[in-house]
């Protein structure tokens, strides 16, 4: 009697609850996790920092980064360069020598601010001129008839125009500046329209925040004014502190 071949087990179907529960709870995972990433990415946004004043205030944001660096003529005639105060906290602002407009204003509040933080080592104003005749020896003469002093940690900085507009606007972010036609002007000195907002650089290169001081609106003016006083004193703790905080 001949032997015959074992007759092979048939293979059982698979159950498609097999292959779509892991795949369902896979799913259902990723989408858990992404929710309470994006809720811990909220939580710091919204946490409140105690300052020593007994304010608090929302952590500032990242709005861009100063990416290298830069040479300009400063007021003394000397060519300076950024790196020169990297690792200071900047405050940066738009101005010229012959300005009809509100340029008086932002300097007479940076002015203040420069009084209650010129000493300490962490803090450097920079004030561009957006207009080109704006020589050394004019800024040096605009600068002591406000009373800040050659010593103080305050630039006063022109360089060519493009070059000065380009960066106010690109890695500022300022807005562009309007030149004023002959017949829009107010008087022969109202050759331009700028942004009258003040830009603040963290100690690492960031740009994180423009303050509006100048608003038309007073509350708001306001608002401003405390904002950038609270939170360039929380970049200076930072500084202190060698924090190194990304975006």
């Amino acid at each position: 009697m001949e032997d015959k071949d074992p007759v092979p087990p048939q293979a059982k179907p698979l159950n498609p609850l097999s292959i779509w529960v892991p795949i369902i709870l896979i799913a259902l995972g990723s989408v858990v996790l992404y929710n309470y990433l994006i809720f811990r990415s909220m939580q710091s946004v919204d946490e409140r920092i105690e300052l020593p004043n007994g304010h608090s205030i929302k952590r500032p944001p990242f709005l861009g980064r100063l990416e290298k660096d830069m040479e300009f003529t400063e007021r003394s005639g000397k060519k300076v360069h950024l790196a020169d105060i990297k690792g200071k906290v900047l405050i940066a602002s738009w101005v010229f020598t012959r300005c009809p407009r509100g340029c008086a204003g932002v300097l007479a509040k940076l002015k203040k601010l420069h009084e209650e933080f010129k000493n300490h080592p962490g803090v450097h104003f920079l004030s561009f001129t957006l207009d080109p005749e704006d020589t050394p020896e004019l800024m040096r003469k605009f600068a002591e008839g406000i009373g800040i002093k050659d010593s103080d940690p305050w630039w006063f900085l022109n360089g060519e125009r493009d070059v000065v507009r380009q960066f106010m606007t690109l890695q500022m972010k300022f807005r562009p500046v309007q030149d004023l036609p002959l017949e829009d002007r107010l008087t022969p000195d109202d050759k331009y329209i700028h942004d009258l907002r003040v830009a603040v650089i963290d100690h690492q290169g960031h740009l994180r925040g423009l303050y509006d001081i100048m608003n038309a609106d007073s509350q708001t003016s306001s608002f401003y004014d405390e904002a950038l006083r609270d939170e360039l004193t929380y970049f200076l703790q930072q500084r202190d502190a060698g924090s190194t905080t990304k975006p």
